[in-house]
């Protein structure tokens, strides 16, 4: 039989100290829990992680370092697996507090129960006597928005014209501010190249339907948004706009902005209609509207195929340069060539 709890009122003097690794939002969920049930029951708790790197996460989480072990009666153990071996790594807590009475929540005991139970209340999630589900289950989680982000990489040619670095930074600043969720994406190809591993546009669209809406500084970014139906905040990485501000004006499509000339309220408000449901009904019309507006490309395309050439066109696309430098580039083209038809075999 499962051994209860006692209920200690709020200045009975009774304090717990809640401790894990709390290095998971899965973690964290299940300390939500815990701390509901002891503010529910008025018993008074200070939470210290294991490790130092959690305590970012909160600032009212205390350093186990200066914790005064008399303060707590209770020492409630929450999530993750639990061995012997843990509590000699975080004795800084095991060794200072067995006076307190040992509570296990959630927790995975990897070793048999018989050999290895230091708790008086062992509440674990699985062990070789029982199973529990995941204490998560229990946490409610408010819905947020699930944006994509899609950043253009160095783009060179625009030379001094270039605000990629700044739009990117304002984007990240934007998602950070909203509280959204959000997943970075790139169009890049073969996958060896691409920054998450996504290896066709297939792939990309795929998640870009399942998105609320997707944040971008790159021109493909914004127009498979739009092509899925996806409304799409843009920031032109090109000072006084470029070709992401030119194709959003063609497809009719107002949330492009100019990386130097926005405020962040501005970009808050253009976000904020983004995920509006009258911006997810214009993002659907877009797709059908830029089809239609290429209705004559193929007889273009077509009637391009036979026109004659004219290599006058051409005469300086390629400056001359001096006899040294002309044999090193055709000394690399000859090398290449080399390399190529090996690759080939």
């Amino acid at each position: 039989m499962t051994p209860r709890i006692q209920h200690h009122p709020a200045g009975s003097g009774a304090r717990a100290l809640l401790t894990g690794h709390f290095s998971t939002v899965g973690d964290v969920e299940v300390l939500h829990q815990i701390q509901a049930r002891l503010d529910a029951l008025g018993m008074e708790y200070d939470v210290s992680p294991y490790t130092d790197a959690p305590l970012s996460i909160n600032a009212s989480w205390l350093d186990k370092h200066i914790l005064e072990p008399s303060r707590y009666t209770h020492l409630i153990v929450i999530c993750g697996p639990f061995t012997p071996g843990m509590a000699v790594q975080h004795q800084a807590i095991f060794a200072r507090f067995q006076h307190c009475v040992h509570i296990g929540v959630n927790l995975t005991m990897v070793e048999s129960t018989s050999a290895f139970n230091p708790f008086e209340v062992l509440l674990e999630r699985d062990s070789d006597r029982t199973v529990r589900a995941d204490l998560s289950f229990r946490e409610p989680t408010p819905p947020i928005p699930v944006v994509g982000l899609c950043l253009a990489s160095a783009q060179r040619e625009y030379g001094g014209r270039r605000r990629g670095d700044l739009a990117a930074q304002r984007l990240r600043r934007l998602i950070k501010e909203s509280g959204a969720a959000f997943i970075e994406m790139d169009t890049s190809v073969p996958a060896r190249t691409n920054r998450f591993g996504l290896s066709s546009g297939a792939e990309f669209e795929a998640i870009c339907g399942r998105l609320d809406a997707m944040l971008t500084t790159r021109l493909h970014g914004m127009v498979l948004a739009l092509k899925n139906g996806i409304p799409v905040l843009a920031i032109d990485p090109v000072a006084g706009g470029d070709k992401v501000t030119r194709q959003a004006e063609k497809l009719g499509w107002p949330e492009v902005f100019d990386a130097d000339a926005t405020s962040d309220d501005e970009l808050a408000a253009a976000f904020a209609r983004c995920l509006s449901p009258e911006a997810r009904k214009k993002a659907s019309l877009i797709r059908g509207a830029a089809v239609a507006s290429l209705a004559g490309f193929d007889a273009q395309f077509a009637e391009a195929l036979s026109v004659p050439a004219n290599p006058a066109l051409r005469v300086n696309l390629i400056p001359p340069v001096g006899q040294i430098q002309g044999l090193r580039r055709r000394f690399k083209a000859w090398k290449r060539r080399r390399r190529a038809l090996a690759r080939a075999r």
